[in-house]
This record gives structure tokens, C-alpha cells and sequence, in this order.
């Protein structure tokens, strides 16, 4: 066997052991610190795509959640804002009702006019106030177009306003029985994305974080390999050193 004063190629050998060792020891104990097998691409780069690609799946279903939570509190609002409408033509139908007793004079009708005037104008109001985020919710004055034109000066007048307050009250109870179905299928649709993320999240655990007490075995092994392969490098130069005496001596 050929013996190199220049070149210890054993030492070499045993040195290049540590190095590998210790690398894979930082790496295992990164791992554990992280609490994630994957922290950068040289990790394993098609599970880092896949976790990515994973938590992007995640986030975008939360995002949409919240989409659907703010849609629904301007549900809500709207349909508030229908429930006082609803009030308010229930009062003028009621106004409608009294104007129609053979009762009233000319002059109490008259007065009862003007209160349904007001509650019209209180009505105008609501709906031009009803807003969420600064955009209108109901321009569009469900049923306040029917009441426009109401007129209690006669009884039969009166008469023809109970058949309009009949109608707005029909048009409001439309549009919120349909508020009512939307905002059940977007609690259907937040419950469906919330299983669609939870499912997103558990798979991309599954690929990206560690599994500690496997990791710490690993990290153990790794930390006495590296210790035999420093103790061996150490041998390695000590052993050449001692051919060399030999042959001196």
C-alpha cells in the first residue's frame, strides 16, 4: 500500500463524512426549530409547488369566506331597512283604512293625508339612507312607486289606496323573502368553503411540516455520525502521522 506524506486521502475521505453529516444535522435541526420538513427548494422542490400551490387553494377559499360573511351583513341591512318599510306602508294602510270611514269630513281626511304624505316622505328617506360600505342598497324603493299617487280626499280614494298599500307590501315581502334565500345559500356556500379550506390546510400540513419525533430520531442519528466522523477524521491523521514515524524511525 502506497503512503502520500502530501495527501491524506483517508482524512479526506472521513472529513468529507462530517461535513455531510453536520449539514444534514443543521438541516434536521432546522427542521424541528421550523416545525417544517420543507424550508427552502433544495428541501424537496415539487413539495414546496405542491404546498404552495396548497395554501394558495386555502387562502383564496378563507378570502372567499369573507366574501360571503360581508355579503351577508349587507343582506342584513337591506332586509332591516325592508322590515321599518314594511312598518311604515303597514301604518299607511292603516291610515287608508280610517280615511275610509264614512265618518271622516273632507278636513280629517285632508289631515290624514298629510300623515301619509310624511310617512311617504320617511319612507323616501329609508330607502335612500339604507347603504353598506357607501353604495346604496335600495335605490331601486321597493313599492314606493305603488303609494306615489295616493289620494284620501274620498272614500273611495281611501278604498283605491288600501288595494296600493296591498301592493307595495306584496313587492316588499317579495324582495325580502328573496334577501332571505340568498342569504341562505351563501351560509350554505360559507360552510362549504370552510370544509374546502380546512381540507386545503390538513393536505398542505401533510406536506409541508415535520413530523417531530421522527425528526428529533433522525437529528439524534445525524448528531452521532457526525461525532464518529470527527473522532475518525481525528484517527485518519493520527494514523498517517504514525506510518510515517515508522518508515523514519
Amino acid at each position: 500500500m502506497s503512503l502520500s506524506i502530501n495527501t491524506n486521502t483517508l482524512s479526506q475521505s472521513t472529513g468529507n463524512a462530517y461535513r455531510t453529516f453536520s449539514n444534514d444535522f443543521d438541516n434536521s435541526l432546522e427542521k424541528i426549530s421550523s416545525g417544517k420538513s420543507i424550508n427552502r427548494a433544495s428541501d424537496d422542490a415539487s413539495g414546496l409547488i405542491i404546498a404552495n400551490s396548497l395554501n394558495n387553494t386555502a387562502n383564496s377559499m378563507g378570502q372567499l369566506s369573507r366574501n360571503a360573511v360581508d355579503d351577508i351583513s349587507m343582506i342584513q341591512i337591506k332586509e332591516s331597512a325592508l322590515g321599518q318599510a314594511t312598518q311604515i306602508i303597514q301604518g299607511i294602510g292603516q291610515k287608508s283604512i280610517q280615511a275610509a270611514s264614512d265618518t271622516q269630513t273632507p278636513e280629517t281626511r285632508m289631515a290624514i293625508q298629510k300623515d301619509v304624505e310624511a310617512s311617504l316622505g320617511a319612507l323616501g328617506e329609508l330607502y335612500q339612507d339604507a347603504s353598506y360600505n357607501g353604495k346604496s342598497l335600495l335605490s331601486e324603493a321597493p313599492g314606493l312607486a305603488t303609494l306615489a299617487d295616493i289620494d284620501l280626499s274620498s272614500a273611495d280614494g281611501a278604498q283605491v289606496a288600501q288595494e296600493a298599500v296591498d301592493s307595495a307590501l306584496d313587492i316588499v315581502s317579495a324582495s325580502r323573502s328573496a334577501l332571505g334565500s340568498s342569504q341562505n345559500q351563501l351560509e350554505r356556500e360559507i360552510s362549504n368553503l370552510g370544509t374546502q379550506e380546512i381540507s386545503a390546510r390538513s393536505s398542505e400540513s401533510q406536506v409541508r411540516d415535520v413530523d417531530i419525533a421522527e425528526e428529533v430520531m433522525n437529528m439524534t442519528r445525524l448528531d452521532l455520525l457526525k461525532q464518529t466522523s470527527a473522532f475518525s477524521q481525528k484517527q485518519a491523521g493520527n494514523v498517517n502521522a504514525q506510518r510515517v514515524a515508522t518508515l523514519l524511525g
